[in-house]
C-alpha cells in the first residue's frame, strides 16, 4: 500500500517536471531573449502555459512583459521609481512611489525597527515617528530567497503602463503595432526608445499598454459599481513574486511557505479617480516569526493615509484577523476569479466588489449616489457577496424599499421607486430573509434631489428656450451617454453575459412627456400630485459601439411632431391644459407599452418645461379653427389666447386660498439692501440658479437681476392669535411651505413687482424682480402632498404662472404681481454679524474686536433651549501654525522626523463644527499638509465624509450644506441650521485662487468663519448691552455667549473704536475666554491647571464634538472619516508643547517692539561685530525676527491684524488678505448691520404710458423719491412725486412710522386725446355759456311772465267785476257787470297793461260799438 502510494506520487511529479524541464531547456535555448511568441515562452515569469507557481488572478508580469526588479541593495528599504505623471491616493497626489520587498508602495520613509511594521493612527507615535502613506497588499517583513532550488524564481517587478493619447498619439501609432511580441529582448525596450519625456525603460506606452488599460477597465466593470464611468489612462504593475518570511529558512521555502501577489494602481489624466486591484495568488504564512503563527509581526493588508490620516483594511473581517492568508482563498469579485480585491483610493479610501464581513458596519459602494427623485432610476450597489438564489432589498431611511437584481456576485442594481423628498436619504442593503441571518453590516447613503438641482439630468439643451413664444427653434437638442442605459430583457440571461459587454448597452429608447399638476383626488379627499405620462416625442436607438463609452449621444428633438398620444381626443383639447408644466424622461421601451404607457422603466429625467409646444401638436381643435398648423403666428396667437384663460384660471385660484404673503413679509422680509443678505447667512442663500456668485446661467425667471436670494428655509411663523396680544411670543416657531425670494439690482437695492410694469417698456429689456413663492423651492417635509414637491410644486404654483401671465399671455403681468408681490423689506432686522479670521483676529457678533491666540477647542457659541428656539452649539479648533521656514529637504540628514512641525506662537483656526436640536453634527476642517491638491477642506456630516463635485447644495436633518464652486477645492463652504436660523461661512484660506501663486504647491491651511445669529436672540450688532438683563427676562430670550460673543453680561467699549495694538493678546480677554470658553482637556499640556470652571455656571458644553460623536451616528465611528475629523491637523512632537517651546502669547506691544527692533537690525550696517554680539544678533533675527521686517511695516501700515500675521505667519499674502478681509468685512458689517427704514412700494395700477424717473434708482427706503412722468406722446395726471417720510403721530410721539406722501395714482392721457379734450372743453364751455345766458333768460322770462300772469289774473278779475256793473246799469249793454260786486277799480297807466283781453282799448276795438264804449266811458 505504502510502496503504490509512493510510485503513484512519483509518477505525478514527474508530470509535473515534463512541463518544467521544457521550460529550463527553453530557457536555455539560444531564443532565449527574442521572445517570438511561442506559446510556452517566458512561461516563469507571465503564467501562460503550464507554469506550476503561476495563478490565474495575476496579469503577466516578469522581463518579458516589461517588467524591471527591484534592486536586490533597495528591496527593504524600498526602491523609489518614477511614475512621470500624478496618482492620487488618499487625498494626496504622487508622482513617486516606494517599492519594498516588504509587501507596500509607500510615498514616505518607513520605520521597519522591530519585529512589526506599524503604520496607523493607532500604531505609530507621530509625529514623533513616521507614519508613512502605503498601499500595503501584505505588510510584514519579508524577504527574496537567495537558496531557491533551480526551478523557481523570486523578485519584486514592476512597470508602468501609460495610454499612448498621454503623449499625443491615438491607438495604433506607436511602431511594431499588432506584433504580439514587445521590440525589447529582455527589460521590452530600452532608455532610448522609451515614452517622450519617460527615459525609464519600465514604461511601456504602446499598444499593448493599450489593451492592459483596457482590459483593466473591464475588470473594474464587472467589479466595481461606476467604474463604467472611469477610464484608466496609466497603471502602475508591481508583482512580489515568490517572497517569503523575514526569518524562514530553507525548510520552509520548500515546504511552500512562500507568497505571491500583485498590486494594479490605474488613474486618469486628470488625475481625479484612482483605483486599486490587489490580487493574491499565494499566501503562505501569516507573520514575519517562528511559526507564522503569533501576533508578533502579523502581516497585514491595508491603505494608509499618512500622518495619521486613516488606514483602511483591506479585508475587516474576523477570519482575516484570524488568518491573513485567507485573502488568497476568498475574493472580493468571486465570479471572477479567487484573491482579488477592489478599491476607489483618490480619496478616501472606499472598498469596491463586496465582502464577507456580517456585523458591525461596512461602507456601500453606490453609483450613482445622486438620484432624481422623479427618475424612478436604477444604482449598482458593492455590498454583500451575493448569491442568485437569494432576493436582496435596499432599504431607504423613512421611506420605501428598492427591489435589487444580482447582476454579478459583486454587483447588484436596485430600481428606486419615486422618491418625494430632498436630502441625503441612509439605505441599508440586506437579503430579503436579513431577519434571520447577520448581514447587516452595509450601510450608504444616497442624494435625492429636484430635477430643478439635479447635475446628472437629461441634457435638452438651452432650458430657456423652453420657455419662450414662440419656441426659438423646430427642434431641440438632447444629449445622454449611452452607458446609463441597458437592455432590460438583459435580467433574464445575466448569467449568459459579462457586464462589460457592449451588446448589453443595445436598447431602443422612447422620448416621454410627462406633465405634471396637483389636483383634488376625489379618493382620499385631498389634493395630491399627479404625474402622468402624455406623449411620446421620439424613439432613438441607444448606440452601444466603443467610442460611446464616454462619449455622449446627441440627437434632435422634432418639437412639432409627436409620435404617440396617451390622450384622446377630448383629454387634448381640454384636459391637456390643466397641466402647466411637465418634463422629458428618455427610458428604454418595454414590449407592452402601449397597454400601460403610465409605468415607464428607469430613466433619465429633464429639467423643468413649459408644454406650450403640445398644445398646437396635432391638436384637433386647433386645427379646425381658423388657426393656420403651418403659420407661425397663428401658433403664437393660439397660444396667447390659451394662456391667457390659464392666467385668468390661476388668478381665480390662488385667490381663494390663504394669504400667504402676511407670513412671508411678517416672518421673512427681504433684507433691505444687497449686503444685509450676504452677511443674513441663516436666513438667506444665494439662489441656486439665479444668482452671480456662484456664476449660475440656469436661471429663467429672475433675469435683469444682478443676484437674488432666497430663504434658507422655509418661512417660519408663530401662532398669531387674534392678533391684539404677545402670546406668540412663548410659543414655538414651526415652519410653513412658503418662500421668499429677493433681488437686487446693479447697486444692490431691491427690485420690486410693483415697478415692474412701470420699468419694462419691451420683451428684450430684464426687468424681472423676485417675488415670494406659495411652495418653497426645496419643498417641505414630508415632500407628498401639494405645496410640498420640491421643485415641481414651486413651478406649478408659482413659476409657471409667472410664463403664463408675464411672458405668454398680453397684459396680465401686473395680475400676477398682484398675487405675488415682492417684499418692501419693512418688517427686515439685520443680523448680528461677526467673523475670525486669519491667526484669531476677532470681530464679534457683538462688535468687539481683539486678537487672541490660544491652541484648543473653544465653545465659539452657545445657545441654550428655550420654548421657541432651539439649542445651538458651535464649536472652533484653534492650532498653533507651522514654521513655513522648515526644509523638509533635510529629513534624515540634519533633521529627524520630529522636527519637520515646528509650531509658531501663532494659533489659526483649523475646524468648526455645529448642531442643533435635531439636526446632524456637520464638520468643516482644512486638510492636512500634502492633502489639499483636490480638496482644500473636508465636510463630515454624521461621521461621514460628504463630496459636493457635482452636488453643490445638499439638505441633510435639519441642515443644509452649500459650496461654492467658484475657486477650486471647495474653498468656500456654507451650513445653515435651518430652524435655528443661524449660519456660518467658512473659507480656507481666504479663499485664494492657489492655482496662480506659482510659489506655492498647495493653499495655506487656515479656516476664516463668519457667524451670522438672527434678530430673534436679542443680540444688537452695535454691541449696546445697557438693557441686555431686562431685554433678556421680559422676552424669554436665551443668553447667547461664546468666543464671537465673549462679554454677553457687561458692555465693552471696543466697539466704538477699531482694533489697536492694546487689543492683541490681551490678558484680560484671554483668562476670561479661556476659563469660560476653553473646552477642558483640549489645551496644550499644563495650561488647564488653572481653569474654574467658571463657564459651567451657565451650562457651557464641556462635550469636545470633534472626538465625539451622537448616538445615531457611532456606527460610522469606524470609517477613516473618524481620524480626519478627531485629529489635528498641524500635530506636533510632545517636546514642542513644553519648555521653551511652550506657546506663549505675543502682545500688541511685544510685536511693535520686535518689529521695529528687527527692522533697525535690518537696517543697519554694522558688519564688524563682536563674534558674541554677532552671534546674537543674527540668532534673535533667525529666531524672533520675519524674513523682511522693512517691508512688514511697510505694507501693513497701520493695520494691526496685518503687522500681527505678517509677522508671525512670516508670509506676505496672508498679512495682505487678512488686512484686506478686515478691511472689507467692517465696512461690509456696518452697512449690514444698519436698520433701513422702508415705506414699501407704490402700487401703480394699470400703468399705460407711464415711466419712473429714473427707472432703476431706489424707490422704497427712507428718504427715496419716486418720480413718474409719462412718454412723449402722453401727458402726466394725477401726483406724480413722492417722498418717503417719517410721519409721527403729534399726540404720541413715540409712536411714527414711515410713508409716501398723500395722492392720487398717477396716470397718463395721449396728446390727441388731451387736445381734442380741449377743443371738446371750449366748444362745450362756449355753447355752455350759451346755454346759461338762454337759461337765465328763459328764467327771467319765466318768472316774469308769471308775475305778469299773476298781475293779469287780478286785473282780470278786476275788469269781471266792473263790466258786470257797467252792464247792469245801462239797458241793453254788450257788456254787463253784477250789481251784487260794487267796482273796485284802480286807475291804470296805459304803458303797464298790455293789448289783452282785460285792456279796456282793447275791449273798445274788439266789441263794444260806439254808443256803448260812450256809455262805459262815462261811467267810468
Amino acid at each position: 500500500m505504502t510502496f503504490t502510494i509512493s510510485q503513484a506520487g512519483i509518477l505525478l511529479l514527474l508530470s509535473l517536471l515534463q512541463p518544467l524541464d521544457s521550460q529550463i531547456q527553453q530557457a536555455n535555448s539560444a531564443n532565449i531573449n527574442q521572445n517570438l511568441g511561442q506559446p510556452d515562452a517566458g512561461t516563469l515569469f507571465s503564467g501562460t502555459g503550464t507554469n506550476l507557481y503561476y495563478g490565474v488572478n495575476l496579469v503577466p508580469f516578469g522581463p518579458e512583459v516589461g517588467d524591471q526588479e527591484v534592486n536586490p541593495g533597495l528591496l527593504t528599504a524600498g526602491q523609489t521609481i518614477d511614475l512621470h505623471m500624478y496618482f492620487p491616493f488618499y487625498g494626496g497626489l504622487y508622482n513617486y512611489s516606494t517599492l519594498s520587498v516588504n509587501g507596500y508602495i509607500g510615498f514616505a520613509t518607513v520605520l521597519d525597527q522591530g519585529p512589526t511594521l506599524n503604520v496607523g493612527p493607532d500604531m505609530t507615535d507621530w509625529p514623533r515617528h513616521e507614519d508613512p502613506a502605503m498601499i500595503a497588499p501584505y505588510l510584514c517583513k519579508q524577504q527574496i530567497p537567495q537558496n531557491l532550488n533551480p526551478g523557481m524564481r523570486s523578485g519584486v517587478f514592476y512597470r508602468l503602463m501609460m495610454r499612448q493619447s498621454l503623449f499625443g498619439r491615438q491607438s495604433g501609432s506607436n511602431t511594431n503595432l499588432g506584433q504580439s511580441t514587445y521590440q525589447s529582448s529582455f527589460f521590452g525596450q530600452s532608455a532610448s526608445q522609451a515614452c517622450p519625456g519617460t527615459p525609464d525603460s519600465y514604461v511601456r506606452c504602446d499598444s499593448q499598454a493599450d489593451y492592459f488599460l483596457e482590459q483593466m477597465q473591464q475588470w473594474l466593470i464587472e467589479g466595481v459599481a461606476g467604474a463604467a464611468a472611469f477610464r484608466a489612462d496609466a497603471a502602475l504593475v508591481v508583482t512580489w513574486y515568490n517572497t517569503a518570511s523575514a526569518i524562514s529558512g530553507r525548510s520552509d521555502i520548500d515546504a511552500g511557505q512562500l507568497a505571491t501577489y500583485q498590486a494594479i494602481w490605474l488613474t486618469d489624466r486628470t488625475a481625479r479617480l484612482s483605483y486599486v486591484i490587489l490580487n493574491y495568488d499565494r499566501l503562505g504564512f501569516d507573520a514575519a516569526d517562528f511559526r507564522q503563527n503569533s501576533r508578533s509581526g502579523r502581516c497585514q493588508a491595508l491603505f494608509n493615509g499618512g500622518n495619521h490620516t486613516g488606514l483602511v483594511p483591506v479585508d475587516p473581517t474576523q477570519d482575516f484577523k484570524n488568518t491573513p492568508k485567507v485573502l488568497a482563498q476568498r475574493s472580493g469579485v468571486p465570479q471572477m476569479v479567487r484573491g482579488r480585491y477592489m478599491f476607489r483610493v483618490d480619496d478616501v479610501v472606499r472598498p469596491a466588489g463586496c465582502s464577507n464581513k456580517t456585523g458591525g458596519t461596512y461602507p456601500m459602494l453606490i453609483y450613482p449616489n445622486i438620484v432624481n427623485m422623479l427618475g424612478e432610476m436604477t444604482v449598482d450597489v458593492n455590498a454583500i457577496c451575493l448569491d442568485r438564489s437569494q432576493t436582496y432589498i435596499l432599504m431607504i431611511e423613512q421611506r420605501q424599499t428598492a427591489t435589487c437584481t444580482v447582476l454579478t456576485s459583486a454587483i447588484a442594481r436596485c430600481n428606486l421607486p419615486k422618491i418625494y423628498d430632498w436630502g441625503t436619504k441612509t439605505v441599508y442593503f440586506q437579503p430579503q430573509s436579513g431577519g434571520a441571518n447577520d448581514e447587516k453590516a452595509f450601510v450608504g447613503y444616497i442624494y435625492f434631489v429636484p430635477p430643478t438641482l439635479d447635475p446628472m439630468r437629461l441634457d435638452i439643451g438651452n432650458v430657456y428656450d423652453w420657455f419662450k413664444n414662440p419656441l426659438p427653434y423646430t427642434t431641440m437638442p438632447v444629449v445622454w451617454y449611452p452607458r446609463n442605459f441597458t437592455n432590460p430583457e438583459i435580467a433574464l440571461h445575466l448569467d449568459q453575459v459579462r457586464m462589460g459587454d457592449d451588446s448589453i448597452y443595445s436598447v431602443q429608447l422612447g422620448l416621454y412627456v410627462i406633465a405634471y399638476r396637483e389636483h383634488k383626488d376625489d379618493n382620499i379627499k385631498k389634493f395630491r400630485p399627479e404625474n402622468r405620462v402624455i406623449c411620446r416625442l421620439g424613439t432613438y436607438s441607444n448606440r452601444n459601439t466603443y467610442e460611446y463609452r464616454w462619449k455622449p449621444q446627441e440627437e434632435r428633438i422634432n418639437l412639432y411632431q409627436v409620435e404617440q398620444w396617451y390622450m384622446n381626443d377630448w383629454e387634448r383639447q381640454n384636459e391637456l391644459y390643466n397641466y402647466r408644466f411637465g418634463y422629458l424622461k428618455l427610458a428604454p421601451l418595454r414590449t407592452n407599452q402601449e397597454q400601460n404607457p403610465q409605468n415607464l422603466l428607469s430613466g433619465l429625467v429633464s429639467a423643468p418645461i413649459s408644454l406650450h409646444f403640445l398644445w398646437t401638436s396635432n391638436n384637433p381643435k386647433f386645427s379646425t379653427t381658423t388657426y393656420s398648423q403651418n403659420d407661425e403666428t397663428a401658433r403664437v396667437e393660439y397660444i396667447k389666447k390659451k394662456s391667457l384663460e390659464m392666467c385668468h384660471d390661476w388668478y381665480d385660484e390662488d385667490g381663494a386660498q390663504w394669504n400667504f404673503i402676511r407670513d412671508t413679509e411678517t416672518n421673512s422680509s427681504c433684507p433691505c439692501i444687497e449686503r444685509q443678505a450676504i452677511a443674513d447667512i441663516g436666513r438667506f442663500m444665494p439662489h441656486p440658479r439665479c444668482s452671480q456668485a456662484f456664476r449660475d446661467i440656469t436661471c429663467t425667471t429672475s433675469i435683469g437681476s444682478r443676484n437674488c436670494y432666497m430663504s434658507s428655509q422655509n418661512v417660519m411663523t408663530t401662532y398669531a392669535g387674534d392678533g391684539h396680544t404677545y402670546s406668540s411670543e412663548n410659543t414655538a416657531r414651526f415652519p410653513t411651505h412658503y418662500g421668499q425670494v429677493c433681488c437686487y439690482d446693479d447697486q444692490g437695492h431691491l427690485m420690486q413687482t410693483a415697478y415692474q410694469p412701470v420699468i419694462k417698456v419691451t420683451p428684450d429689456v430684464p426687468y424681472n424682480p423676485g417675488f415670494p413663492l406659495r411652495a418653497y423651492e426645496f419643498g417641505t417635509a414630508p415632500y407628498m402632498g401639494q405645496y410640498e414637491v420640491p421643485g415641481l410644486s414651486a413651478f406649478h404654483n408659482d413659476y409657471m404662472p409667472y410664463f403664463l401671465c408675464c411672458k405668454f399671455a398680453d397684459f396680465r403681468c401686473q395680475m400676477f404681481y398682484w398675487r405675488r408681490p415682492s417684499s418692501g423689506c419693512q418688517e427686515y432686522q439685520p443680523p448680528a454679524y461677526g467673523e475670525v479670521m486669519g491667526a484669531g483676529t476677532f470681530n464679534t457678533i457683538d462688535n468687539d474686536k481683539f486678537i487672541f491666540n490660544e491652541p484648543g477647542v473653544f465653545n465659539a457659541l452657545y445657545i441654550p433651549k428655550t420654548l421657541s428656539t432651539p439649542e445651538v452649539k458651535v464649536q472652533l479648533r484653534m492650532e498653533r501654525y507651522p514654521n513655513r521656514r522648515v526644509d523638509f529637504s533635510l529629513l534624515g540628514r540634519y533633521m529627524s522626523q520630529q522636527d519637520l512641525v515646528q509650531p509658531t506662537n501663532a494659533t489659526v483656526v483649523t475646524g468648526v463644527v455645529l448642531e442643533a436640536t435635531g439636526t446632524d453634527r456637520v464638520h468643516v476642517l482644512a486638510r492636512k499638509d500634502t492633502r489639499r491638491f483636490r480638496y482644500r477642506t473636508s465636510i463630515i456630516v454624521g461621521n461621514i465624509l460628504r463630496y459636493f463635485d457635482t452636488m453643490r447644495i445638499q439638505r441633510f436633518k435639519g441642515v443644509m450644506v452649500y459650496v461654492n464652486n467658484v475657486e477650486r477645492g471647495q474653498p468656500e463652504i456654507y451650513v445653515v441650521l435651518e430652524e435655528a436660523q443661524i449660519g456660518i461661512r467658512v473659507r480656507e484660506s481666504y479663499a485664494i485662487d492657489i492655482d496662480r501663486l506659482s510659489e506655492y504647491q498647495e493653499s495655506m491651511g487656515m479656516l476664516n468663519i463668519a457667524l451670522s445669529v438672527p434678530p430673534q436672540y436679542g443680540v444688537r450688532p452695535d454691541g449696546d448691552k445697557t438693557r441686555e438683563q431686562e431685554i433678556r427676562q421680559r422676552y424669554n430670550l436665551p443668553r447667547v455667549s461664546g468666543v464671537f460673543r465673549p462679554f454677553p453680561d457687561q458692555s465693552s467699549g471696543s466697539y466704538l473704536t477699531t482694533l489697536t495694538l492694546n487689543d492683541v493678546n490681551s490678558e484680560s480677554i484671554r483668562q476670561q475666554m479661556i476659563n469660560q470658553y476653553r473646552v477642558q482637556g483640549t489645551g496644550e499640556a499644563g495650561s488647564d491647571q488653572n481653569i474654574n470652571n467658571q463657564g459651567n455656571n451657565y451650562g457651557m458644553p464641556t462635550e469636545n464634538m470633534f472626538t465625539t460623536s451622537k448616538d445615531e451616528d457611532k456606527k460610522f465611528e469606524v470609517f477613516p472619516e473618524a481620524y480626519m475629523k478627531s485629529g489635528p491637523i498641524y500635530k506636533t512632537a510632545p517636546k514642542y508643547e513644553t519648555g521653551p517651546y511652550r506657546f506663549y502669547p505675543v502682545t500688541g506691544q511685544v510685536m511693535n517692539q520686535r518689529l521695529q527692533t528687527c527692522r533697525d537690525m535690518q537696517q543697519a550696517n554694522n558688519i564688524n561685530m563682536q563674534p558674541l554680539q554677532s552671534q546674537l544678533t543674527a540668532d534673535y533675527g533667525h529666531t524672533q525676527c520675519p524674513d523682511n521686517p522693512a517691508a512688514v511695516i511697510q505694507d501693513c501700515g497701520d493695520s494691526v491684524a496685518c503687522l500681527y500675521d505678517y509677522s508671525s505667519l512670516n508670509a506676505k499674502i496672508l498679512g495682505i488678505n487678512v488686512k484686506n478681509e478686515w478691511n472689507i468685512f467692517t465696512n461690509d458689517r456696518f452697512d449690514a448691520s444698519r436698520q433701513y427704514n422702508s415705506c414699501g412700494v407704490i402700487n401703480i395700477e394699470y400703468p399705460e404710458y407711464l415711466m419712473k424717473t429714473s427707472s432703476m434708482s431706489s424707490a422704497y427706503m427712507q428718504g427715496d423719491v419716486a418720480r413718474f412722468e409719462c412718454f412723449q406722446s402722453h401727458w402726466i395726471k394725477g401726483v406724480h412725486e413722492y417722498k418717503c417720510g417719517l410721519i409721527v403721530d403729534r399726540n404720541r410721539p413715540n409712536n411714527y412710522r414711515f410713508e409716501w406722501n398723500k395722492g392720487e395714482q398717477p396716470w397718463c392721457r395721449s396728446r390727441e386725446k388731451e387736445n381734442f379734450l380741449i377743443w371738446l372743453s371750449a366748444i362745450a364751455g362756449f355753447l355752455g355759456i350759451v346755454v346759461v345766458l338762454i337759461l337765465l333768460f328763459l328764467c327771467c322770462w319765466i318768472v316774469k311772465q308769471k308775475k305778469r300772469n299773476e298781475a293779469n289774473e287780478q286785473r282780470r278779475q278786476d275788469g269781471f267785476d266792473m263790466a258786470s256793473r257797467s252792464s247792469m246799469s245801462q239797458r241793453g249793454a254788450k257788456y254787463p257787470i253784477a250789481e251784487s260786486e260794487p267796482l273796485k277799480g284802480k286807475p291804470y297807466d296805459a304803458d303797464t297793461y298790455r293789448d289783452d283781453d282785460f285792456y279796456p282799448p282793447a275791449r273798445e276795438e274788439q266789441y263794444a260799438q260806439a254808443q256803448d264804449l260812450q256809455g262805459l266811458k262815462t261811467m267810468v
